[in-house]
């Protein structure tokens, strides 16, 4: 790599994390050391000359992060989980048990991701609510586990495995369940893991659904709690608000970093690459 295009990255790498740089050093600031440092900007602007905790005190004490971090991980890890079984198993079916209409079905399905999340709010609310899920951490991930990406996705990995896999199996005297837990699954590590990654980002990133269907703080999520952090009537509190995003986002720096190369794998396996 020549040192033109090298120095092209590292232009890019800065321009994309100052801004965290400095959401992370004005977390340790306070509200009048966030102001007095922006301008001019300075080596002081990306590092706190006095540092303090008193905004991640604040935040756990009195804006109830601890309880929306614990409510965002739950529902995170519940919409993975129920993601996994039901797309693996739909995009099993779709590919391997051909019945008439399985690309028109398939097709409908895929048009259903191009909808905007917006329209769907009023009618999945409506529907939620009719089951006694409002105000609920089911009625946060539930209507999002059918996920057309995940059954496009896996659709396609299931699409690569070598049928010959399924003539000897069935010669055996293997069932499709047999199939699909024995071979199947086993050979689509890597895609499971990308929509794993991809589903817990969507889930622990989600602001509209979860500022709609839950109304107390017992089960209000993560991305909400940052948003709620100002007292109504007053100026937000940039310190404790940068400080609710710098905790938000550590778990997900570390979810991506450990599964960046699954993610990546994924990506081109499917057929997203460019």
């Amino acid at each position: 790599m020549g040192l033109a295009a090298a120095a092209v990255i590292a232009v890019i790498i800065v321009i994309f994390c100052l801004p965290y740089v400095w959401v992370i050093a004005s977390s340790f600031k306070s509200q009048f050391a966030i102001f007095s440092d922006l301008y001019p900007v300075s080596p002081k602007t990306f590092w706190p000359a006095r540092p303090t905790l008193d905004n991640f005190e604040l935040l756990f004490a009195k804006r109830n992060i601890g309880t929306a971090l614990l409510n965002s991980g739950i529902v995170a890890l519940l919409q993975v989980v129920f993601t996994l079984i039901l797309c693996s198993m739909a995009a099993y079916a779709l590919t391997k048990i051909r019945f008439p209409g399985t690309n028109i079905l398939f097709t409908i399905i895929l048009v259903t991701f191009l909808l905007p999340v917006e329209a769907l709010v009023v009618p999945l609310y409506r529907v939620v609510s009719g089951l006694g899920l409002q105000d609920t951490l089911a009625g946060a991930f539930l209507p999002w586990v059918a996920s057309p990406f995940g059954l496009f996705l896996l659709r396609q990995a299931f699409e690569e495995l070598p049928r010959e896999f399924d003539e000897a199996s069935k010669l055996d005297g293997a069932g499709h369940w047999r199939i699909f837990f024995s071979i199947a699954l086993p050979n689509v590590k890597t895609p499971l893991v990308t929509l794993a990654l991809v589903t817990f980002l969507f889930s622990w990133n989600a602001f509209l659904w979860p500022l709609v269907i839950e109304t107390s703080q017992d089960t209000q999520l993560i991305q909400v709690a940052i948003a709620q952090s100002a007292t109504p009537g007053e100026l937000p509190d940039w310190g404790q608000t940068f400080a609710g995003v710098t905790v938000a986002t550590i778990p997900l720096i570390l979810v991506f970093l450990f599964l960046q190369r699954f993610f990546i794998r994924g990506m081109v396996s499917s057929g997203l690459k460019g």
